[in-house]
């Protein structure tokens, strides 16, 4: 944590010259506050025979989605998992989970927290953790992994699986020789040295759990590549508050109007995109947003209100928000390798790389009725794919159904 300055640095000195019986209460208040604010989060549903938690990241929303997918499976019960963050910075998108753990939380309540999952509160514990990242679940996961907490957890007869979501396992190295419009070419920064190292601490982690009979899952086809022994658990959205989007017009306008929104524009390859859009827009041709910061909850809105969503155009995947564009029934573009693709036959996505996008999109606007056929498939295949169903299915053997 970064030192303390200014008022903050005041404060914490004047605390410190207290004497330690008086800390004492004012630091029983604190611990007891935070325990009550864990003690006020829903628990496991009575009577579940099945009670599985999702986190601790809730990553691009996911660990919700998954927690409400295995919901669906008879006698199950899920809670998913997120955390306040550590210091200031970062964006905050706003994904509901049912269990957050705030600062406060994390500095005093974890005990509360610890006993919930495990079952020593009185209340039925957990019977399954699927652990994010491979972090730990129990005790300061951004110090942790989940190896750290095994032994507790087995010990309570829970069982662990763990699942990857992308960029703390997708090797840089391997993906710049393997796509050739990747964003790892090149000289590496110190960004990209600081990404492959928390890759390199992900593959350790993982490689202790072999042989342990905990299962992997990754979240895309593309990461089956990176981590050969997982399974897929397709990515899931909320298909019915994005699928209204599916009524407005598509490509009616004279001027489409073109939709970006990264969440990380180096791995969405944004300099190329926005420089393709931004001279289409000069060139009258199309209306060029870009959402930056955007809370999920505005999401639906602005993608409904889009004719064309620009994913990504370099790491070769698709991810949550075309599965999300897709139910929106507008028309999702980006670039989908080759055997991902194989592996997803009839994907309504436009194919597009960094030296590709203009032509692709100046085509899109001269031939609308051929793109508009393509975009009305995507409902269909978000609901089939990504609202859920699939997600459960791949959770059903190893929650014993």
């Amino acid at each position: 944590m970064s030192p303390l300055r200014g008022p903050r640095r005041w404060a914490y000195q004047a605390w410190t010259a207290l004497p330690s019986p008086v800390r004492g209460i004012g630091e029983t208040v604190l611990r007891l506050r935070a325990e009550r604010e864990v003690a006020r989060q829903p628990g496991f549903d009575p009577g579940s025979s099945r009670r599985l938690v999702v986190g601790p990241l809730n990553t691009a929303g996911q660990g919700e989605r998954w927690a409400l997918a295995a919901q669906t499976l008879p006698g199950t019960s899920a809670r998913a998992m997120s955390l306040g963050r550590r210091g200031r910075g970062g964006v905050n998108y706003g994904y509901p989970s049912h269990w957050h753990l705030p600062r406060t939380a994390q500095l005093r309540g974890m005990a509360a927290h610890r006993a919930r999952i495990l079952g020593t509160d009185g209340q039925p514990g957990a019977t399954h953790v699927l652990a994010e990242s491979a972090w730990a679940v129990l005790d300061d996961p951004y110090e942790r992994w989940i190896t750290q907490d095994l032994d507790d957890l087995r010990g309570a007869g829970i069982d662990v699986a763990v699942v990857v979501h992308g960029s703390e396992m997708r090797d840089l190295r391997r993906h710049a020789a393997a796509y050739p419009h990747s964003p790892f070419r090149g000289e590496w920064d110190e960004r990209w040295e600081r990404l492959q190292a928390t890759v390199e601490r992900t593959r350790a982690v993982l490689a202790k759990l072999e042989g342990s009979g905990v299962p992997v899952f990754v979240p895309t086809p593309d990461m089956l590549e990176h981590v050969p022994r997982a399974a897929l658990l397709p990515i899931t959205a909320d298909v019915d508050r994005f699928s209204p989007g599916a009524a407005q017009p598509l490509l009616r306008r004279e001027q489409p109007v073109v939709l970006h929104a990264p969440t990380n524009p180096r791995l969405k390859g944004t300099a190329a995109v926005e420089e393709v859009l931004t001279r289409l827009q000069e060139e009258g041709l199309v209306v060029y947003r870009r959402l930056t910061g955007v809370p999920h909850t505005q999401m639906p809105a602005f993608v409904a209100d889009a004719d064309v969503v620009v994913d990504q155009v370099v790491l070769g995947n698709v991810a949550t928000l075309a599965a999300e564009s897709m139910a929106a029934g507008r028309l999702v573009v980006g670039h989908v390798a080759d055997h991902v693709r194989e592996r997803t036959p009839g994907l309504p996505v436009l194919e597009a790389v960094a030296d590709t996008l203009e032509d692709v999109l100046r085509d899109v606007v001269a031939h609308r009725d051929r793109y508009r056929d393509l975009a009305a498939r995507g409902p269909a295949w978000a609901r089939e794919h990504h609202d859920g169903r699939a997600a459960a299915r791949a959770l059903s053997p190893w929650l014993g159904i």
